[in-house]
């Protein structure tokens, strides 16, 4: 790579590194209040959110790393503009497309990432996210009861007369309808829930246990002094879950399993943006550069040329959200999406090679 090349891509991508972490660090603190609050009240681990945190995050990236990239793009190719360096360049001999190289291949490099996330990062992390909210609806949503109420938590009632700031319970009684031959009604002085190994426990002091047999239609009563009660249900068969087309991955979409008519049609919307999504890095960084590059150079900065360049990126990508939706209802127009890839990449590398001066 040319010193002018390293210079340029070393300035771009240190800039795309800077908008993609302020992004993600924005996206993350906007929901941290409300997370905080949750584990706060709820006791849950703090490990299990910043775990979710990291699922969410291959989904995002496929949109904040071409945003990112077309951001960097703009801002370091406007100052090296301002400073007069394209013009040095300009003067040297070097053709737009040189000097747009840099830019173009770390566009390359950021879609072979992205078709990395889209085939296999991002369906793993969905269906690992889809697993994690169902522990959650099972083993954590029983603690988010309030006290002096009866919450009713799929066949478990509980209450609770006290709950302290601790998480510590006085004056409990619980209704368990869970099991198939009997049901069980707790009492207890006091309690506390603690979490251990993916399980909600209930940790129960002085109290009794009534257990109502349904069959011989007995009572038996039980008084303990210490009582360890299981409010989770860890009975989930996660191979029985039929998968959204975001949680398949692409041999999954493209060959599923007893799926219905409609979503057969969000499987074929889903294949297309598969394919497309990771390309959405190129045609930023070409649209970028088309428009920052174009016209006269001046120090007054290329305001009206960022306009343009953002404009044309706004209805890039509408054509393109637009298409998925059309594709979805009938295939008939597949044609739409890949068309609209191909108008503005041709159109911008068209705007790239004008002008082409050879070196001399």
């Amino acid at each position: 790579m040319k010193l002018y090349s390293r210079y340029i891509f070393h300035k771009t991508i240190a800039g795309f590194a800077a908008i993609i972490a302020i992004l993600i660090s924005l996206i993350w603190f906007s929901r941290a209040i409300t997370f905080v609050r949750y584990i706060a009240e709820n006791g849950i681990e703090l490990s299990k959110f910043f775990y979710l945190f990291v699922l969410i995050l291959p989904w995002l990236l496929l949109f904040i790393i071409p945003v990112s990239l077309f951001m960097a793009i703009l801002l370091i190719y406007n100052r090296l503009i301002t400073n007069n360096e394209i013009t040095i360049l300009k003067n040297s001999g070097l053709t737009k497309l040189e000097i747009c190289r840099p830019a173009l291949s770390l566009g390359v490099f950021a879609s072979l990432i992205c078709f990395g996330i889209s085939f296999y990062l991002m369906p793993y992390a969905n269906k690992e996210l889809r697993i994690l909210r169902i522990d959650f609806q099972d083993n954590y949503a029983n603690l988010a009861f309030n006290p002096q109420t009866f919450e009713s938590l799929k066949e478990l009632t509980i209450y609770a007369k006290n709950r302290n700031e601790n998480n510590q319970l006085s004056g409990i009684l619980l209704h368990d309808e869970r099991a198939d031959q009997y049901s069980m009604t707790i009492t207890a002085q006091t309690g506390r829930i603690v979490t251990e190994d993916n399980s909600a426990l209930l940790y129960m002091e002085n109290g009794t246990v009534q257990k109502f047999n349904y069959i011989s239609r007995k009572s038996e009563i039980l008084n303990f002094d210490n009582y360890v009660f299981n409010l989770s249900e860890n009975n989930k068969d996660v191979t029985r879950l039929r998968w959204k087309s975001k949680e398949r991955y692409l041999h999954e979409l493209i060959n599923p399993d007893d799926a219905e008519e409609y979503e057969i049609k969000r499987y074929r919307a889903e294949i297309h943006q598969r394919f497309t999504y990771p390309l959405l890095s190129v045609i930023f960084s070409i649209i970028a550069l088309a428009c920052i590059l174009r016209g006269g150079f001046s120090r007054s900065g290329n305001l009206m040329n960022i306009i343009l360049a953002v404009f044309l990126v706004a209805i890039f990508f509408s054509v393109t959200i637009a298409s998925y939706s059309l594709i979805e209802s009938s295939p008939k127009f597949t044609p739409v999406l890949y068309l609209n890839f191909i108008i503005f990449f041709a159109v911008s590398l068209k705007l790239l090679t004008a002008n082409f001066r050879k070196k001399k």
